[in-house]
């Protein structure tokens, strides 16, 4: 018998995102992104919660949104969901925009 792979994953505010960040995530194809992930609809961004930022310069993983990583590493999940209408955690930072 087979055993699936599963991963777990978060539904968060896209507040926890900066601007700058958006904005990126946005014009540019997911395949030049700097984490794996793509688009959410309309909504927001599915990501991956990279445990490592391994990139440089502009390939490197925007500080905010690596931190929220590094803190759904911590919660124990895999995969982070931002999502326009989700709850907001109190111990990320957020951003208005």
């Amino acid at each position: 018998m087979t055993t699936l792979e599963t991963r777990r994953f978060v539904v968060i505010s896209t507040a926890h995102v900066s601007e700058a960040t958006a904005k990126r995530l946005d014009s540019i194809p997911p395949k030049h992104w700097p984490c794996l992930g793509g688009p959410y609809g309309e909504y927001g961004w599915f990501l991956y919660a990279h445990d490592e930022n391994a990139g440089v310069g502009p390939d490197a993983i925007p500080d905010e949104l690596f931190n929220v990583m590094i803190w759904a590493r911590r919660q124990g999940f895999d995969c982070i969901l931002f999502d326009c209408d989700a709850d907001q955690v109190a111990e990320l930072p957020t951003f208005d925009w």
